[in-house]
């Protein structure tokens, strides 16, 4: 599956095996993530918590971000989490497909679509991410720290996904 085997320390099998206690399984890209890198891994348990108590943006945007971000760049592994993620959290598959291709409606208010919509501006065609990008997520309520969060986990989830299909097993 991977160019190298997932080998969790005995710390990192304690984090994965309450992971597994949660989520009712490990997704094989985190437990490469936990073998590879694990002060970083804790980093990535720690941000997704911050994230899913948000004061501000409601917690499923982030799975959205991720699923559309997953199914544009072909990253399979986080495209199938993000859809159980959210399939679990009852959205429909019409909603799902809905935030793929081109006119990407996310299943929100319209204020968290207009977040939405820069955050995959800035991952996307930074250039375009302006000043009165920022100007009208203000006119909409949203802070400068609730943008640059969205921004950031868009963009983390880019990086992400680069990394893990750098390390897949192309043989198989």
């Amino acid at each position: 599956m991977f160019i190298v085997t997932p080998e969790p320390n005995r710390e990192m099998k304690v984090l994965l095996r309450g992971v597994r206690t949660k989520l009712g399984h490990v997704p094989p890209h985190w437990e490469l993530f936990a073998s590879i890198a694990p002060t970083r891994f804790k980093m990535f348990l720690e941000e997704i918590n911050y994230l899913s108590e948000h004061p501000n943006i409601e917690k499923d945007f982030f799975a959205f971000l991720r699923y559309t971000i997953a199914t544009d760049n072909g990253f399979d592994y986080c495209t199938h989490f993000n859809r159980q993620l959210l399939l679990a959290a009852s959205y429909t598959l019409e909603e799902l497909h809905a935030v793929e291709g081109t006119d990407k409606s996310v299943p929100l208010d319209e204020k968290h679509q207009a977040l939405f919509n820069a955050a995959l501006t800035a991952v996307y065609t930074p250039e375009n991410f302006t000043p009165q990008t920022i100007a009208s997520l203000h006119n909409r309520g949203w802070s400068d720290a609730d943008i640059f969060d969205a921004v950031d986990h868009a963009a983390f989830l880019f990086k992400f996904a680069r990394i893990l299909k750098a390390y897949i097993d192309k043989r198989a």
